[in-house]
């Protein structure tokens, strides 16, 4: 047989115990959601933080300290698409600041290495230009441009190219080979351009 607590039967302070400890824990609850929620895009945020010292460490040809922030915001990234896809975490505005912070962190060094002559002018140029309508496609559609396949293998070649020029390991042959990775980036950097715009126009 079940019985029934009537609330008439409850003392007023217990009553206004037992609201108040339910408040709370439905509080607790949606801010674990919030910061849960949060995770990936604080690694993508932190990411554009360690821009500052990426910055200084270029200046002032610290190349082993460049190479170590490097494959620190390597793995900010990795994680944060991780745990967003995992949990399901995924935001708009974590669409906005994962790819703004990983262009950031990869044209930076890429920027450098032109001004040293170790990477073409015109072709710098033609990667900024491609990334500027990106971002115009991005914050011209309401839900943004889903990141494809390949352009997170344009990502990771970028990646790997500045890692391998900034490694602290004196080979020459690894200079060639940061220029193999640095052009199988600028490759796809103008065939997902093709794929963005394809998108973009069936979205239209």
């Amino acid at each position: 047989m079940k019985h029934f607590i009537n609330l008439k039967d409850i003392p007023a302070k217990d009553l206004r115990k037992i609201i108040t400890d339910a408040k709370k824990r439905k509080s607790l609850r949606k801010n674990l959601k919030n910061l849960a929620l949060n995770i990936p895009n604080l690694l993508s945020i932190s990411r554009l933080f360690l821009v500052f010292p990426l910055i200084l460490f270029l200046e002032i040809n610290r190349p082993f300290y460049v190479f170590i922030l490097i494959i620190i915001g390597g793995l900010t990234d990795y994680f944060d698409g991780l745990i967003a896809r995992k949990f399901n975490l995924k935001t708009r505005l974590g669409a906005i600041l994962d790819p703004l912070s990983d262009k950031v962190f990869y044209l930076i060094p890429l920027t450098f290495l032109c001004k040293n002559n170790f990477i073409p002018f015109w072709s710098l140029s033609l990667i900024l230009f491609r990334e500027l309508i990106i971002s115009s496609l991005r914050n011209s559609t309401k839900d943004g441009l889903p990141a494809s396949m390949l352009g997170k293998y344009k990502t990771f070649f970028f990646f790997i190219s500045v890692i391998t020029f900034f490694t602290p390991l004196k080979i020459s042959l690894l200079n060639n080979l940061a220029l193999i990775f640095y052009w199988l980036g600028f490759i796809l950097t103008f065939v997902t351009l093709l794929g963005y715009l394809r998108i973009k126009k069936n979205i239209i």
